[in-house]
């Protein structure tokens, strides 16, 4: 940027006497002597402050040096350092820091409180590899008549369990105590989703829905909309931690520190819940299964019985033929044989009988969902520094752009 001629006056007479940059009356006297004007004088020492050629606190250094200058009074670009330029516009970057700073205090004052509420639970056995006493047995005999998946016990994830659509469903759909509604709601209208927007196309559909019979539950457009918000807004509150160990963390965020440790306990009572009345199902199903092959093997032992019998009865005298012999011990390796399935039957039909009754226990949970003492989030403090640092350097950026304009 190249300085006009007043401006070079202006400047020399700044470094023959430094002291007028903060001394009024030495301004006004040194002013006065070179016909100018106090206020003007102030002025083009604001101007060149702004440009970046002087300061207050350089000026020792400025002192009885043209370094700022090149021959033709223009100012060295390489020069211009950026300590200073920060310096002269600190005023600047204070007030702007300041605002955004109680810009993000405002927010973090106002925002929405959330509590977390944890709970841990673990597998009590291990679902994948274990089928229970009759796992390797029930296997065999399933692939040995052609049926396929009742040997080996069923897998759970319990992420996907925690995640599934049917439990925040429930959720949702459910009564729950809080602050806000003392008498039970669903998170439907504790969130408030029922209720549209002033500019939303729903109300003129709610407004149809008035003269209509209302049928029981969510069953029309407008609720089925209102349930599927509650659920994409549920599955943003909802975490699922699973460590190397197989612990599994779930942590709940609501706004109400009671309810989110009700739903907490509730996600972990579920759970629980599921997978035993599942593992229920499947040791019903293998009895079942068993019981239906021992009925079968206990008519193909009668039968092969039957055969031999009347086998004996036609040969009553002829059992000293090698023929009669060879099919005489045929029908009784076929009894033995259809003894033995049998045998084997019964007794596992009497061991499943006994897991179908069994009262197991497949999910421990370590640790209960505890109502939250202080919330978790906003953290006000982050958002105030944060907020501040931001000013900061949206106000940097401010004064190194237009520090580019005057070069």
């Amino acid at each position: 940027m190249k300085l006009t001629p007043h401006e070079k006056k202006i400047l020399n007479l700044i470094e023959k006497n430094p002291e007028i940059i903060d001394d009024t009356k030495k301004r006004a006297k040194v002013a006065k002597e070179n016909e100018l004007s106090e206020k003007t004088l102030r002025n083009r020492i604001g101007d060149l402050k702004k440009y970046g050629v002087i300061s207050s606190e350089n000026m020792n250094t400025l002192k009885g040096s043209n370094r700022n200058l090149k021959t033709d009074g223009s100012i060295k670009e390489d020069k211009l350092d950026p300590l200073v330029i920060i310096n002269n516009n600190r005023t600047l970057i204070v007030k702007v820091s300041l605002i955004t700073g109680i810009i993000g205090l405002i927010y973090a004052l106002f925002a929405t409180p959330y509590y977390q509420s944890t709970t841990s639970m673990y597998p009590a056995l291990d679902t994948e590899k274990s089928g229970g006493i009759l796992g390797g047995s029930i296997k065999g005999l399933a692939e040995s008549y052609g049926l396929m998946g009742l040997g080996s016990a069923p897998t759970y994830n319990i992420p996907d369990i925690v995640l599934s659509r049917r439990i925040k469903k429930n959720i949702i759909l459910s009564k729950w105590k809080s602050q806000a509604f003392p008498d039970s709601s669903n998170l439907i209208k504790f969130w408030e989703i029922d209720k549209p927007d002033r500019f939303s196309p729903y109300i003129i559909l709610d407004l149809f829905r008035a003269f209509l019979p209302k049928a029981k539950g969510y069953s029309t457009s407008t609720d089925k909309i209102h349930l599927e918000n509650a659920i994409e807004k549920l599955q943003r509150q909802i975490f699922v931690n699973e460590e190397q160990s197989g612990l599994i963390v779930v942590s709940v965020l609501m706004e109400d520190p009671f309810l989110s440790a009700n739903i907490t306990n509730y996600i972990a009572a579920y759970v629980k819940e599921f997978i035993s009345l599942e593992q229920e199902k499947e040791a019903i199903k293998k009895k079942e299964f068993i019981f239906s092959q021992m009925q079968s093997a206990k008519i193909d032992l009668s039968d092969s019985e039957f055969k031999l019998t009347n086998f004996l009865k036609q040969n009553p005298l002829g059992l000293g033929n090698p023929d009669l012999q060879l099919q005489q011990g045929r029908l009784i390796r076929e009894i033995e044989e259809n003894q033995a399935v049998y045998i084997t039957l019964r007794q596992q039909y009497e061991i499943a009988k006994i897991e179908a009754e069994e009262d197991k226990l497949f999910i421990n949970i370590l640790d209960e969902g505890d109502v939250a003492v202080r919330k978790s989030k906003p953290k006000r403090s982050l958002i105030v520094l944060s907020s501040i640092s931001l000013g900061i350097m949206f106000s940097l950026l401010i004064v190194f752009y237009r520090e580019r304009l005057y070069i």
